[in-house]
């Protein structure tokens, strides 16, 4: 079984949430609302078609390392987004002991929808490239991050933590607002885990 890379386009319903471990690895989570655009039968008083959103979905996206960073530090709620990445089950066992699953996409890149936005730009590798008639970009490190978020130690193992590939389902413990940042040591021995088959 393999799975096929996920490209979505939409708008973030709030700010992303970023989460830094004591090992240094980055998480972040956000959550995006998209849509279908269709045309309908009704038309403005200029004679123009009008357009309505269906189809609507709200869906969790989290990125591991220098993309959770960045995906931090340069984006905000209400911002258009377009997502590459997985499609993955989350599987968890809710107070009550009921099973409870949700789909989450993996990010491996993020970007900034440009059809009504202008940016610059820094390299977090190399340099920075300022537009003309735009102000230079700082840098944010996962350092600052940890500091602003007055990060508390995990002592979780990470191996693979950084986008590592994870087929299947990925099981945790707990109510759903405690998943949002889950014991890592337990999700990462779960991705590490050979591909579950789910009936």
């Amino acid at each position: 079984m393999s799975q096929l890379p996920i490209t979505l386009s939409g708008n973030l319903t709030d700010d992303p949430v970023c989460k830094t471990f004591d090992t240094g690895t980055t998480l972040t989570r956000m959550r995006v609302a998209t849509s279908r655009r269709v045309r309908t039968d009704s038309e403005d008083e200029n004679g123009n078609a009008q357009w309505a959103d269906t189809d609507l979905l709200y869906i969790d996206v989290e990125c591991w390392g220098q993309l959770a960073v960045n995906t931090r530090v340069s984006l905000e709620k209400g911002m258009p987004v377009v997502v590459v990445g997985r499609l993955v089950s989350d599987k968890w066992t809710d107070a009550e002991g009921n099973t409870r699953y949700k789909h989450i996409i993996k990010a491996n890149q993020i970007a900034l929808e440009l059809t009504r936005f202008q940016v610059s730009s820094r390299s977090t590798s190399v340099q920075k490239r300022t537009l003309k008639g735009m102000d230079e970009v700082a840098e944010t490190t996962r350092e600052d991050i940890a500091e602003e978020n007055d990060t508390v130690p995990t002592n979780g193992n990470t191996n693979g933590a950084d986008g590592a590939a994870s087929d299947g389902v990925i099981e945790r413990t707990g109510t759903a607002e405690e998943m949002s940042f889950a014991d890592r040591e337990h999700e990462v021995v779960e991705e590490n885990r050979a591909p579950v088959s789910v009936s």
